[in-house]
């Protein structure tokens, strides 16, 4: 008989251990089997069932610990037909990342386990890691309070969330979903949540690494990057196998040069991004955390559509990369 676990008031199966690439990518087919149609209620429970969630984690946690080329590889097949989930698992991803560079090893153990049990995480949109939260002492934990936009595919278990002290400190503060002072505020994907002086136990307060934003941000865009060419990569598939655009000859050949040319300019990209960060997450040294995120900043511009406002911000966040 399989284990089985409580979450929320249910009694479901524990996801299946993944180890190899090959069951990253069987348990990716599963998902990308269920199609575009699917309902989000299945398609979260297939994602919380599927073993995919946990496969970042390191060895020494249990987890599958697999590259970041291999998770962009899951993220871009799940987004050519779920971009939905594809965006939920990138959230979820981003949390870990977070995670992974914060708190004691119990902390991290604690949700490691949470994780590995099938339960998701999701934090704020892809971008520059605003921080418009704050947390104060209550009793033995703390209370934090505001809103928070999330994607998280239906309802997540936990929200990561970045806040800061009353002495400025910035910590992760992981905030369960079930708690009766959070308030769905708009539905949809992302969705608003209302946080109404939570409490935060003392243990779910993750002190952060000196690292921990700037590895989280590249692989946030790595893989926002990696759901944008999934989609390329089926507009360009229907483009080419029913022709839905209502341009012909020459300037339909420009739009699909133009979708090839940028699946190969991003696939190219997130390689070497995420090559980058593979190395800066186990040797976090200045220069390769600086390489990581110089790589990644580039590849969010070249995410970005054409005369996007973000581009002069990303424009100059890449050049005090390389000026510090």
């Amino acid at each position: 008989m399989g284990s089985f676990t409580h979450v929320h008031g249910r009694v479901r199966p524990v996801p299946p251990r993944i180890e190899s690439d090959k069951d990253v990518l069987a348990a990716a087919a599963e998902i990308v089997a269920l199609g575009a149609d699917a309902p989000i209620g299945l398609s979260a429970e297939a994602l919380e069932q599927s073993g995919l969630l946990a496969i970042p984690i390191p060895n020494d946690f249990d987890g599958a610990d697999v590259c970041n080329r291999l998770i962009a590889r899951v993220v871009s097949q799940i987004a050519e037909v779920q971009s939905a989930t594809a965006l939920a698992l990138a959230s979820h991803f981003r949390a870990l990342e977070l995670v992974r560079n914060a708190g004691s090893e119990e902390q991290r153990r604690s949700i490691y386990l949470r994780v590995i049990s099938g339960e998701k995480l999701s934090t704020v949109a892809v971008g520059v890691h605003n921080v418009s939260q704050r947390y104060v002492v209550d009793g033995i934990g703390f209370k934090v309070g505001g809103a928070i936009e999330v994607v998280g595919l239906g309802e997540p278990a936990w929200f990561a969330l970045l806040a800061l002290s009353e002495a400025e400190v910035l910590s992760l503060l992981l905030v369960q979903r079930d708690s009766c002072e959070i308030h769905l505020v708009h539905s949809g994907e992302p969705a608003l949540y209302s946080l109404e002086g939570v409490h935060v136990p003392a243990d779910s307060v993750l002190a952060l690494n000196s690292n921990a934003l700037q590895l989280s941000q590249s692989l946030g865009s790595i893989l926002h990057a990696s759901a944008i060419l999934g989609e390329k990569r089926r507009r360009l598939a229907a483009e080419l196998r029913h022709g839905d655009s209502p341009l012909t000859g020459r300037l339909r050949d420009e739009r699909i040069g133009r979708f090839q040319f940028d699946i190969e300019i991003l696939a190219a990209l997130i390689d070497q991004a995420a090559t980058a960060l593979d190395l800066a997450q186990v040797n976090a040294t200045p220069t390769d955390v600086s390489d990581a995120s110089r790589i990644a900043t580039a590849l969010e511009i070249a995410a970005l559509p054409d005369g996007a406002r973000e581009t002069t911000r990303l424009l100059a966040q890449l050049g005090q990369i390389l000026t510090n």
